[in-house]
């Protein structure tokens, strides 16, 4: 069964191959001109924001998570 957490990993993983890609691409001259310069940068940004975003959201719940296990904790303690 695939979780939520491996499928964010696997999403996050493939971002940044894909983001590796275009930068190789770009750095050994793959760009033969500004309209396609412009586009691979446009899907690096793209590529960055949603693993940026992915982030952000694996650190909330895992907040949530650690905040709900501390509650718990301090009502067994009483």
């Amino acid at each position: 069964m695939l979780t939520l957490e491996t499928l964010v990993h696997k999403l996050r993983k493939e971002l940044r191959e894909n983001y590796q890609s275009i930068g190789d691409t770009m750095i050994a001259g793959g760009c033969t001109n500004q309209e396609q310069y412009k586009y691979m940068v446009g899907q690096a940004h793209a590529y960055q924001s949603i693993d940026s975003a992915l982030t952000d959201m694996l650190n909330e719940k895992e907040e949530t998570k650690e905040n709900e296990e501390w509650q718990h904790m301090s009502e067994q303690v009483e």
